[in-house]
């Protein structure tokens, strides 16, 4: 497993395609939990049009994120792909940061006090 790890990360390529990936993946766990938090937080009124709107944002974002990767091969080598890999790491950051608020790990405006206990509910095996 790990051999395999380190095969996408031996040139820029696969480096960048593989940040894309923990980027999909940290986008599908944020829609996820802030959906469920929404759906089951009774102080969260849940919005069909905003569950929508927020997986639209987050497809588009990727789609901007995608179209970059040719646009910094216009820019000087090293300055281009460097620059890349800042949008990139800092739109992974930002949505782990999302991840973890939804956690309240993190300072945010989401109120998941509920979504946190429904959470414990879960992993403790129901109202025990």
């Amino acid at each position: 497993m790990i051999d395999w790890l380190e095969i996408w990360l031996n040139a820029d390529n696969t480096k960048i395609w593989y940040i894309l990936s923990l980027i999909l993946i940290a986008n599908i766990i944020d829609f996820l939990m802030g959906w469920i938090n929404a759906k089951f937080n009774e102080n969260v009124p849940f919005s069909s049009s905003k569950a929508i709107y927020g997986i639209a944002r987050k497809m588009i974002m990727f789609i901007i994120l995608v179209y970059f990767i040719p646009v910094s091969l216009l820019v000087p080598p090293p300055i281009g792909i460097g620059a890349l890999y800042v949008l990139f790491i800092g739109y992974l950051a930002s949505e782990i940061n999302s991840i973890l608020s939804h956690l309240a790990l993190t300072k945010d405006d989401k109120q998941t006090d509920l979504f946190i206990n429904f959470v414990t509910k879960i992993f403790k095996g129901g109202n025990k």
